[in-house]
C-alpha cells in the first residue's frame, strides 16, 4: 500500500471522530482519487468511501455522485471489471446508509 492509499484509509477510519469537519474541507481532493491514475489507489479509495458516508451522512450524496460519474474505461481492460464491481459495491453500501438516515 502506498502513502496515498494509507492516508485515504486513515481518513476513512477516523471519519466518525471528525467533530471539526476537517474531512468536509478535503472531500473534493479525496474524491479525485476515485479515478486515480493508479487503479489500485482508485480501488482503495472507492472501497473506503462507504465508511466515510456512514460517518458523515451529509457527504453521501456528493460521494455517490462522484462514483456515478466515474469512468473505469480509462484503465486497462483487465482492471475495468474490478473497478466497476468496487464502484457498484460502494454505491450499494452508501444507498443502505442513506436509507437508514
Amino acid at each position: 500500500m502506498d502513502k496515498v492509499e494509507e492516508l485515504i484509509t486513515l481518513i476513512a477510519a477516523n471519519a466518525k471522530w471528525d467533530r471539526d469537519n476537517r474531512i468536509d474541507e478535503i472531500i473534493d481532493e479525496l474524491l479525485r482519487h476515485v479515478m486515480d491514475e493508479k487503479p489500485v489507489t482508485a480501488r482503495q479509495c472507492i472501497k473506503v468511501l462507504p465508511q466515510i458516508a456512514a460517518s458523515k451522512s451529509g457527504m453521501a450524496e456528493c460521494i455517490s455522485d462522484e462514483l456515478e460519474k466515474a469512468n473505469p474505461h480509462r484503465y486497462k481492460s483487465s482492471m475495468q471489471s474490478l473497478i466497476c464491481k468496487v464502484i457498484q459495491n460502494a454505491l450499494e453500501s452508501i444507498n443502505r446508509v442513506r436509507r437508514k438516515v
